[in-house]
């Protein structure tokens, strides 16, 4: 019986499917923290704590793939190596965050005037 994989099927394969914890600190896993651009625009961090599902690479743990309510997948990426991060290295990744989307703001603003 020959039958054709899906897509969804090869992903499955290739990232097994698990459960991550949406904490304060950012989206926990395994021992580790994550952060993505979507998790920070929604302010997921600032809401009560929650499960999302995730796709995670068995050879690779500097990233996990997010399941997204609409189905699309974004990459979330390790901001530390313990849960018990220190407090400051998380308020730098913010702040950093935080000044970046300011720059972005800045240079749309200087682009509108030209």
């Amino acid at each position: 019986m020959n039958r054709r994989c899906t897509n969804v099927e090869k992903l499955i394969d290739l990232f097994p499917l698990e459960q991550a914890q949406v904490t304060g600190k950012g989206i926990q896993f395994k021992g580790f923290i994550y952060s993505c651009s979507i998790a920070i625009r929604e302010q997921w961090y600032a809401k009560d704590l929650r499960e999302i599902p995730i796709y995670f690479d068995n050879y690779d743990d500097d990233y996990i793939l997010v399941l997204l309510k609409d189905g699309s997948l974004t990459i979330a990426y390790r901001i530390s190596n313990s849960e018990v991060a220190d407090q400051q290295s998380i308020e730098n990744y913010q702040a950093m965050i935080r000044s970046i989307k300011e720059q972005l703001k800045y240079r749309k603003k200087r682009s509108w005037k030209k």
